[in-house]
């Protein structure tokens, strides 16, 4: 009897029915730091915040922008079908690589960025300090490369 109430509460479950379709606006990428192209992408989700954690992954969407969701709407089956159409037919989508995307115009898809996007510099690792002696090497390359003998060093032969 517990076997038999299992079996009809699976047998409801389809995964198929779990997942709604949805329109994601997204800033796309690859046209510079000030500007983006605005893309929709239809996507299968289980709700609106898998739908843009799903586009946010997608290929060409700015990903280190915080704001590169910029709508999530729910649509029919019929919008869902016209997107991928749509994107399917897309050039600036279906390029590879820089020199497919300078062929086709898309100067006038180009969207300014409403905010300055932050941009800051990868920090440097700090150089290793090199010592002769108890005497601090100020110029390690210079040094290597002027009084360093290797002829010195048993390592070398």
């Amino acid at each position: 009897m517990l076997n038999n109430s299992c079996q009809t509460n699976l047998a409801s479950f389809d995964g198929c029915e779990a997942l709604k379709m949805y329109e994601v606006a997204c800033k796309c990428g690859h046209v510079g730091r000030k500007h983006y192209v605005l893309v929709h992408f239809p996507i299968k989700a289980a709700n609106g915040q898998e739908a843009a954690k799903i586009a946010r992954y997608m290929g060409r969407v700015k990903h280190d922008h915080k704001d590169a969701i910029l709508s999530v709407e729910r649509i029919g089956e019929e919008r869902y079908h016209e997107l991928m159409t749509l994107n399917r037919n897309d050039p600036y989508l279906n390029c590879h690589n820089i020199q497919e995307q300078r062929v086709i115009d898309i100067t006038n898809r180009l969207v300014d960025e409403k905010e300055k996007v932050p941009y800051t510099k990868k920090k440097e690792k700090p150089l290793k300090i090199l010592y002769y002696g108890k005497q601090k090497i100020r110029r390690p390359k210079y040094y290597i490369n002027n009084f360093y003998n290797f002829e010195d060093n048993d390592w070398c032969a």
